[in-house]
């Protein structure tokens, strides 16, 4: 499969998902358990079927500066949720994803938004996702960034040391 039939496929599962909220209960907390020692997190509002990170972003909020994509062109700006823009990385960048595999390559929306920030920034990257999007068919060219770490309902996929 291409990335566009990936695309397709993961989005549709991605968005029949069964027990939604008790799974997105079971990602937030071992997020934020991860997010503890983060000073600053850049972080996705969700939209459509993604993982969602309202209630992520109400529990962190008033103890860390948070920030939010904002898509200029052909790249994000990190805008404050109280307002200005980041001038710097953030400690963690919680990434979107449509479909991952096991060694943590993941599938966006193809604008190359994220690859290219994360390309560009020291910032320790987190996906989140439903066991449901694990595609083991993903083929990566020079540009993907894998991440550092995605977390589902069920487990934690981390990079190995080498």
């Amino acid at each position: 499969m291409d990335k566009n039939e990936i695309r397709k496929l993961y989005k549709a599962r991605r968005k029949n998902v069964s027990d939604r909220s008790i799974k997105e209960k079971k990602i937030a907390e071992k997020l934020l358990r991860e997010l503890r020692c983060a000073k600053s997190v850049f972080i996705y509002q969700s939209i459509g079927g993604e993982v969602s990170t309202s209630a992520i972003i109400d529990e962190i909020k008033n103890n860390k500066k948070v920030y939010v994509p904002e898509v200029c062109g052909t790249e994000m700006k990190l805008a404050g949720i109280d307002g200005g823009y980041a001038d710097k990385p953030c400690d963690v960048t919680v990434v979107p994803l449509i479909a991952f595999n096991e060694t943590l390559d993941r599938v966006g929306f193809g604008g190359g938004y994220y690859d290219r920030y994360l390309s560009r920034n020291s910032t320790k990257s987190i996906g989140i996702a439903f066991d449901e999007q694990q595609c083991d068919e993903i083929k990566t060219e020079p540009t993907d960034m894998a991440l550092d770490m995605i977390i589902t309902p069920t487990r934690i996929l981390e990079k190995r040391c080498e």
